[in-house]
């Protein structure tokens, strides 16, 4: 009965087929390990899908654990595999597997042992070793500096004087952005903030201000970089944009200044680091750092996981200015650990919160909801047949009896609404044909204009279905024609300076020749499809949420999972789904689970101390 419970993991997707051969590869590793003991590194592997990164042996916590991984992965009576995980947290307590479990770690040894057995909790070790140079490299760069806040109102001041507003005058800073921008100029900051409180462009000032008062950080490299190439390169626009509104005196005054912000080169982190597909390992390293005095902005951070983070400390020079960007209530990273949830919570002194949101007014209903505070005023459904898609905030009451349809007639309505006529218009244009730049922005904004998420990728209301009901709704409209579509990369294609996340749309000419259309900083681009493996690319008319964080659509349709206990049941869900749109948002889930994803608020469990 013990030997089930790998197969019932494998069989409900609690691991992966090659975490099972590495089980398997554990007992040739250690000849004495018993099942029990197994199904104790089992549950730590599955429980790393939650982006946990240890697991207690003691018994009242693992029991805890065992429950809440059983009940998420939806197995209903798993009392008997308990009691075997709880024999096999004692067997490793009494120091019985020292091949595999090593209870005196030194990271500097030739051979490391796969777990690490330390204050009663197990740790895959490379999950460990990450949190030991967590650890120490932010008690080494994040220590807060007392500033002087009666500046702030010069700065403010500064700041308007330089700059050219959109509505003619200069920018007018908040108070907690000047604050921000004072403190960069001596210390390392984390800034978070929500949709719209400026993240990025106070980042600009503050490396101004930076670079005003130290000529040897302004002579050294600045670099701009985030988890996701798409994420990279918006920072980089951003920041050039920033640069535009500055005035002319003032840019010609500090044009060394600016120029070295607008000619930034942008990365995703691992290409920062300079990562070596071939023996995995990172060019920059702790032995081979980055410049003295380099500057970094990392935007995103929430998506940063726990081994990328200790690989990129430990790349870091002594003298390295670093400012971390994110929100704080969006999703943490897909790998195991919580980078920016740690820091928040542990080096609040060296954090800035930017509270204030340009983006969602006081009465925009999208800022209210995304507060997912409902004590005052409780959230109503409507049925489907009752959608308002002009409403700004619709949340529609799905009938679990008659799901499939009133699936098929949301995704109708939907597709009417803002589909039909993007392919209608996309049928006019001719690949690679000249002057057709107008045409091509008109049909390229469909791809802002409105999106539908999902938190999952399989299931009845996952991208997948959802893609593949789009299309057909399409198709018998076009009558045989094809039909151009929305899709996405999946993986980086480094040689186009195209990354994992960005959105193209897929032509056809009068051959059948079929190419993608990309935007670029170059303008739009046309690449033949034969160009990308096929597992490369996804039809995006729906994407996960997952994928969709740093993203923003004008009108969005969000499904949520209709489990009750389903694992992507929770606020970070909710919350980066509804911030992604920027003048409606419906969502499609019951009352019951949207409840309990309001309720549920992602706690990953990695020992950082800081």
């Amino acid at each position: 009965m013990r030997d089930t419970f790998i197969n019932t993991l494998l069989e409900c997707g609690g691991i992966s087929s090659l975490q099972a051969r590495l089980l398997k590869f554990l007992t040739g590793l250690q000849k004495n390990l018993n099942q029990d003991a197994l199904n104790l590194f089992a549950l730590l592997l599955a429980k790393q899908s939650d982006g946990d990164t240890r697991i207690s042996v003691e018994e009242a916590p693992l029991r805890k654990a065992i429950s809440r991984k059983m009940q998420n992965l939806g197995i209903a009576d798993f009392e008997q595999f308990s009691e075997s995980i709880v024999n096999g947290a004692s067997s490793i307590k009494q120091g019985a597997y020292g091949n595999i479990i090593d209870s005196a770690p030194d990271a500097s040894s030739f051979y490391q042992k796969p777990f690490i057995l330390q204050n009663g909790f197990l740790y895959p070790s490379k999950y460990y070793f990450a949190k030991v140079i967590v650890e120490d490299k932010v008690k080494e760069f994040f220590n807060h500096i007392p500033s002087d806040e009666s500046e702030i109102p010069q700065c403010i001041r500064t700041i308007e004087s330089i700059t050219r507003g959109p509505q003619g005058g200069g920018i007018t800073l908040e108070k907690e952005q000047a604050l921000a921008v004072i403190r960069g100029r001596q210390e390392n900051l984390i800034i978070t903030g929500g949709p719209g409180t400026g993240k990025t462009t106070v980042t600009f000032f503050l490396l101004r201000e930076l670079y005003l008062n130290s000529e040897k950080h302004l002579q050294a490299p600045l670099y701009l970089a985030a988890p996701s190439g798409k994420a990279a390169d918006r920072m980089k626009e951003s920041i050039e944009q920033s640069v535009n509104l500055i005035g002319a005196d003032e840019f010609e005054t500090n044009l060394v200044i600016y120029n070295k912000m607008s000619n930034a080169d942008s990365y995703t982190l691992h290409r920062l680091l300079g990562y070596k597909p071939d023996d995995n390992k990172f060019i920059y390293n702790s032995e081979n750092r980055f410049p003295e005095n380099s500057v970094f902005v990392i935007d995103e951070s929430s998506m940063i996981d726990l081994t990328l983070f200790a690989n990129f400390l430990q790349a870091l020079p002594h003298s390295a200015r670093i400012f971390l960007l994110g929100d704080a209530h969006q999703l943490p990273s897909v790998d195991a650990g919580a980078v920016l949830g740690e820091l928040l919570e542990s080096k609040a002194d060296s954090t800035v919160k930017l509270t204030v949101s340009r983006r969602f007014n006081e009465n925009s209903a999208i800022g209210q909801l995304a507060k997912l505070d409902f004590s005052q005023s409780p959230c109503t459904f409507v049925l489907p047949s009752e959608w308002d898609m002009h409403s700004e905030v619709q949340l529609l009451n799905l009938d679990t009896r008659e799901k499939s349809t009133q699936l098929q007639r949301i995704l109708e309505k939907w597709a009417s609404e803002y589909l039909d006529s993007f392919v209608e218009l996309a049928a006019q244009v001719t690949p690679n044909k000249p002057n057709q730049d107008e045409l091509l922005e008109r049909v390229w904004n469909f791809c802002t204009q409105a999106r539908i998420l999902s938190a999952e990728r399989s299931g009845p209301a996952g991208v997948q279905n959802i893609n593949d009901a789009i299309e057909r709704l399409l198709l018998s409209k076009a009558k045989g024609a094809p039909i151009s579509k929305i899709i996405m990369l999946n993986r980086n294609q480094s040689s186009f300076k195209l990354y994992n996340g960005d959105t193209g749309i897929l032509f056809t000419n009068g051959n059948g020749e079929k190419f993608i259309l990309f935007k670029t900083n170059r303008g739009f681009v046309f690449y033949p499809e034969y160009q990308f493996a096929p597992n490369v690319l996804e039809t995006a008319f729906a994407i996960t949420i997952h994928k969709a964080q740093g993203s923003e659509y004008d009108n969005v349709l969000m499904f949520i999972p209709t489990r009750p206990e389903h694992p992507l049941l929770n606020r970070q869900i909710l919350y980066t789904g509804i911030t992604r749109a920027k003048h409606s948002v419906t969502i499609v889930a019951t009352s019951e689970t949207f409840k309990a994803a309001c309720e549920t608020v992602i706690e990953r469990d990695t020992g950082i101390e800081l």
